[in-house]
């Protein structure tokens, strides 16, 4: 006996069924979930490096004014460029800021090419290129900090200061950088976006 077998015809494929098309958006939406913040991390990791260069400065320029018993000037660009830290006289402390006169601290680690000044522009420096100061105000009043040879923050006239803070910005995501009043103590507090 001869067993006849019949082959059935090879048909092509001419879609996805439902179970794989439930199935790549279920592998999508997980991928998405991890991926995406990962896509936005630039803002945020350029965020909170400035925001730990400026807590560096701030506290370099306090420690500074300790160990040479001299008194340093936080000044925020008005234009939320930047800061620098000004090295003053008790003499000047009611003297406004002014670059062209300034002497400026030293800072042979992070001067961006400032000639090894403490002075930090983002503009002139590739990671930082999105972020901004903003906010900027010390006793209700100043752009700019000073530290006094105890460590304290004083005001301009030479009175305890009553602190301050400024905010910095990059892309959706913002710190507050608070100085206490007397004591310069800084607290940096995401304001806005994830981390």
């Amino acid at each position: 006996m001869t067993q006849i077998t019949q082959q059935k015809p090879h048909t092509q494929r001419r879609g996805w069924t439902l179970i794989e098309v439930l199935m790549t958006i279920v592998v999508l939406s997980i991928s998405s979930y991890f991926i995406i913040p990962y896509a936005t991390a630039g803002a945020s990791a350029a965020g909170q490096s400035a925001a730990r260069m400026a807590v560096t400065d701030i506290l370099a320029a306090q420690m500074d004014a300790v160990a040479n018993q001299g008194y340093r000037r936080i000044n925020f660009f008005a234009d939320g460029s930047g800061w620098c830290v000004e090295e003053l006289e008790s003499s000047e402390l009611l003297n406004p800021f002014d670059f062209a006169t300034a002497m400026f601290a030293e800072d042979a680690i992070e001067s961006q090419g400032q000639g090894q000044q403490s002075i930090t522009i983002f503009s002139q420096d590739s990671r930082f290129q999105d972020i901004t100061i903003q906010n900027a105000l010390f006793d209700g009043v100043n752009l700019n900090v000073t530290f006094d040879p105890t460590g304290g923050i004083i005001a301009a006239d030479g009175s305890p200061s009553t602190g301050g803070s400024f905010e910095l910005h990059s892309g959706e995501f913002q710190w507050e950088i608070q100085l206490s009043p007397l004591t310069g103590k800084v607290t940096v507090t995401a304001i806005g976006g994830a981390p």
